[in-house]
């Protein structure tokens, strides 16, 4: 999840089906599908996937899940729930998209009989084996084994970067090879073989470019991303304070979520900051995040752990230049040169830019980083799950891209 996303939905069902196929969709020349996306963990960067699908598809997407709240529960108990919630509904689904925080086998046994062969796509935006523990869970592999038998149980698997599928994969390996005979190491590996990546995307609609700062003021940071120790907040503002005691002007904007546990020895961090701190807060107004990203400079990411980077790729859109990490999927979406390899190459990266604020605030420079957020607009994204969808019931895919253009993405 990340600053600017909605609230979560609190019903079961968000939203009336898509509309089928309106604008450049119109010109598919398949019938529109019945398409059931069944998610849990409904709220933040999922619910928003699935709104905006629903909203650009070519088929009649309905969105069926639960609050996000209770991860655990979710993914032990939420097949049971939603598969009687399918039972009840009118319209007949002809394929099942799928987080995986749903535990597929038994969404699938719980099904009536006559949808348990309903093709699923299994679409992953995280995995319970490498997401990084702030405290120590011996249920994790428990739940990352859950995640395996899902694969397993899908008809096509989706991830939403070339890193996710490769670090799930080595990692699922890993386990497999620990569990005792027989397990199903052969079978995981040819499904994975298949394993496609679609990226979840941005709507660039709602992100639109900002001409930056004001002028004549000091280099101005964005940090978008939530409070939390796997995003590592408490070292950014590490750098911050060390670049500003070293003499560099810089100012800060904090984004990010936070929640009712906040890293250890944040808030003394941001009291530090004084003045430099011009915002400190999470802004659910969809404009208000933006207009205020694209009031920046930079965006900085200093995760230990990111499956796609949804809040770099907004920042981008909004005009602001990347600073990431050279690891994770950041490589996957930015040049070289705005990666960094550690904390002392952060430190170094922004004294370096404080003095080179025009460069910044060149209107081509902001518009060539919008530009490179292009490749994940969501326009694409829902080409893309359309298209893994028809390929389920047998549409020609093939047939639906030379009317649409080029897929995009990996």
């Amino acid at each position: 999840m990340r600053a600017g996303e909605p609230q979560d939905i609190e019903n079961g069902r968000a939203g009336e089906p898509g509309p089928g196929p309106t604008g450049y969709r119109a010109r598919m020349t398949l019938a529109p599908l019945n398409v059931l996306a069944i998610e849990p963990w409904l709220g933040g960067s999922h619910a928003r996937f699935l709104e905006t699908w629903r909203r650009l598809s070519g088929h009649k997407v309905e969105i069926l899940g639960l609050p996000a709240r209770h991860w655990q529960w979710r993914m032990e108990a939420a097949a049971f729930t939603l598969a009687q919630r399918v039972g009840q509904s009118e319209q007949t689904p002809d394929v099942i998209v799928a987080s995986d925080y749903v535990d597929l086998p038994r969404l699938r046994g719980f099904l009536p009989p006559h949808l348990r062969s309903t093709p699923v796509l299994l679409y992953l935006h995280e995995n319970q084996l490498t997401y990084p523990d702030q405290d120590p869970d011996p249920d994790r592999n428990h739940y990352g084994f859950t995640n395996v038998l899902s694969c397993l149980a899908a008809d096509a698997i989706a991830f939403n970067s070339r890193f996710h599928r490769q670090d799930f994969h080595a990692a699922a390996k890993d386990l497999l090879q620990r569990l005792p005979n027989p397990a199903p190491r052969k079978e995981f590996d040819e499904v994975m073989a298949n394993a496609q990546v679609i990226y979840p995307g941005i709507d660039l609609d709602a992100l639109p470019l900002g001409a930056g700062p004001p002028p004549n003021s000091p280099l101005r940071l964005a940090f978008n991303h939530r409070w939390e120790h796997d995003k590592d907040p408490v070292g950014f503002l590490n750098a911050v304070l060390e670049v500003r005691e070293a003499g560099a002007q810089i100012e800060v904007v904090m984004l990010g979520e936070s929640f009712e546990r906040t890293p250890d020895g944040m808030a003394e961090r941001l009291e530090r900051l004084g003045s430099t701190l011009l915002w400190s807060g999470f802004k659910s107004d969809q404009a208000e995040y933006a207009r205020a990203l694209g009031e920046c400079d930079l965006v900085v990411s200093t995760a230990r752990h990111e499956f796609y980077g949804i809040a770099l790729l907004e920042g981008l859109a909004c005009g602001c230049s990347p600073l990431a990490p050279n690891r994770l999927a950041y490589p996957e979406h930015l040049p070289e040169e705005d990666l960094y390899a550690d904390h002392a190459s952060l430190c170094a990266a922004l004294t370096r830019a404080a003095t080179q604020v025009s460069r910044w605030r060149s209107s081509d420079l902001r518009a060539g980083r919008r530009e490179l957020a292009q490749s994940h607009a969501a326009e694409q994204t829902a080409l893309r799950l359309d298209a893994a969808c028809e390929a389920l019931r047998g549409g020609s895919r093939e047939k639906q891209v030379a009317r649409s253009g080029p897929l995009g993405g990996p």
